[in-house]
């Protein structure tokens, strides 16, 4: 099997199914307990905040943990609404970012330009400003493109226009794989999966600063575990979070896998006519290549490559249905939107797998393409 679908889900590293399975086994009280075996549980969570807040550059009582990233953005987004509110973010968020928005009441949600790569228009961005604005909601690294936004850069413009302006970074494909130190890139709200980085699913975080905490609201009540989010904690599951957010870090594979990125879109440019690369070469993010191919359609592709044992996407996993908005909001020719295929790659990748998924692929094209 070649698995090129990572920006959909991770295989969950050994370790961290030993340390879930360590906490299901020997220590699976109720970390709110208060006798001494509750206190094993809560050492836990503790540990697994260390670890997080460690590579986010943040304080361990900043990091709140959810069931993933899209309850994180749903709790940021329905705490900041209202209907004297205004909000900005763009047209090529993650559906739980941009559903959200549409389901909650604000004054307005502004959505920023974007040029064809999905770089937000800074230009826009200034513009746009004004006294209403209470959350700037930009995606990190793009799940479908693997676009990476300057947030350092937004943040200053947004501070500087009104420092009480609260800028949250959905960073799901990006927490394991590049830098996400808050401090640097100004953020005051950053959303994260475990799945994304070799974690368990159904479990993630949100990292709130501690001086903007009181702005934040649960969307579930009943319990004050978490503060933004009630419930019983998963401590099995975010102590395997936290042991695969370290393992990631410590395989320190961006260059391996940005090697991997730049071969395969060598191969594709030597084997494969008429296509484009949706994903830029700079300022993107090495573990996803969205490829758009002519006259072709993606599922029909998809399919004959998952015959020969190769797995890919059509686009984000979350978007079933509505697989056309961020392609739109690019503004990819007809005659490629169609036909748009995303890789996703992980450490355990190689240049092997990816010259025999192009030579899958070549085939697949070629016979689709003459029976057109």
């Amino acid at each position: 099997m070649i698995y090129l679908d990572n920006a959909a889900t991770t295989k969950i590293y050994k370790n961290a199914q030993q340390a879930r399975a360590f906490a299901e086994d020997k220590a699976f009280a109720n970390s709110s307990s208060i006798h001494s075996f509750g206190l094993k549980s809560s050492n836990l969570l503790r540990e697994s905040r260390e670890i997080i807040s460690s590579v986010i550059g943040s304080n361990p009582d900043e990091i709140y943990f959810t069931k993933g990233a899209t309850e994180a953005n749903n709790i940021v987004i329905s705490s900041l609404s209202g209907e004297n509110n205004i909000a900005i973010t763009s047209s090529i968020e993650h559906s739980s970012v941009y559903d959200s928005f549409k389901n909650n009441i604000f004054k307005e949600v502004i959505y920023l330009k974007n040029d064809n790569y999905g770089f937000i228009d800074i230009e826009d961005l200034k513009d746009k400003l004004q006294n209403d604005v209470k959350l700037v909601s930009i995606i990190y690294a793009n799940n479908e493109t693997g676009t990476i936004q300057d947030i350092r850069k937004i943040s200053d413009i947004v501070k500087s226009f009104d420092k009480n302006i609260l800028i949250h970074i959905d960073a799901t494909q990006a927490l394991g794989k590049i830098s996400c130190d808050v401090n640097e890139l100004k953020v005051d709200l950053m959303s994260f999966s475990a799945h994304k980085f070799h974690g368990p699913k159904g479990v993630g975080g949100l990292y709130v600063r501690k001086e903007i905490l009181q702005k934040i609201k649960p969307v579930l009540h009943g319990g004050h575990q978490q503060v933004v989010s009630s419930g019983t904690d998963n401590h099995p599951a975010i102590s395997a979070m936290a042991t695969a957010l370290k393992e990631q870090i410590d395989a320190d594979e961006f260059n391996y896998v940005d090697d991997l990125n730049k071969y395969i879109r060598k191969l594709i440019d030597k084997n494969i006519s008429d296509y484009i690369f949706n994903t830029p070469d700079e300022n993107y993010s090495p573990y996803i290549l969205s490829v758009g191919f002519a006259n072709i359609k993606s599922e029909v592709l998809l399919h004959m490559l998952e015959d020969n044992d190769i797995y890919v996407s059509s686009g984000s996993a979350c978007s079933k249905g509505n697989n056309n908005r961020i392609l739109e909001a690019l503004d990819v020719d007809d005659k490629y939107s169609d036909g748009v295929i995303r890789f996703s790659f992980a450490g355990e990748n190689t240049k092997d797998e990816l010259e025999k998924t192009v030579n899958v692929l070549k085939e697949s094209i070629d016979e689709i393409r003459r029976v057109m």
